[in-house]
């Protein structure tokens, strides 16, 4: 008997699964009967719409319907164009002019760098956040644009020891650090 276990087992499952396929076609062929032969009058259909909160119409009905909806909104662009359009016009002939240019000094951009109490410039952080699988060439065009290195390819050379050892996450960085200590920021644990 064991010798033949597997193969019993196999013949017992596909016999349950024929069989239920034989019950689901035997139930759709009986339900396929009985909305056959169901079909609902104009009453029923009425009456079905009616609970459902819509309106069946004819086609004549749904064509009135539609023509008088046309009417109704020319008519409303019609009083639209009577009613203020020559003071729009008037406004809209001086919005389109261009402006003098003014006399007052553009104010200068003051950069992220201020001074603190003991005259010593203080700079706001500059975050870099480092995804899961950047690529050291990503980060070093990242920081480029950041401005908080020159040479992308110098940065690739000096970090490339580093490239395995970022972390994922924030970094933070002040001022204009050194290779070095952007190196120490983006192999730090966050």
């Amino acid at each position: 008997m064991r010798k033949y276990r597997n193969w019993l087992i196999g013949f017992g499952v596909g016999i349950i699964i024929g069989a239920s396929m034989l019950q689901m076609i035997l139930v759709a062929k009986d339900q396929s009967a009985m909305v056959a032969q169901e079909s609902l009058t104009r009453d029923q259909l009425d009456a079905e719409a009616e609970k459902a909160g819509l309106v069946l119409l004819t086609e004549e009905q749904l064509n009135d319907k539609v023509e008088e909806a046309v009417a109704a909104s020319q008519e409303q662009s019609n009083k639209g164009d009577d009613n203020g359009q020559e003071g729009i016009k008037d406004s809209d002939d001086e919005a389109l002019k261009t402006p003098a240019p003014s006399d007052s000094p553009v104010p200068e951009e003051s950069g992220p760098a201020s001074t603190d109490d003991n005259g010593q410039e203080v700079t706001e952080p500059v975050f870099l956040r480092v995804d899961y699988g950047m690529t050291l060439t990503e980060v070093a065009d990242e920081l480029k644009k950041l401005g908080l290195i020159d040479d992308a390819k110098d940065f690739i050379n000096e970090a490339r020891p580093i490239s395995k050892k970022m972390k994922v996450g924030k970094s933070e960085f002040t001022g204009k650090p050194t290779y070095e200590q952007i190196m120490n920021e983006l192999t730090r644990k966050k």
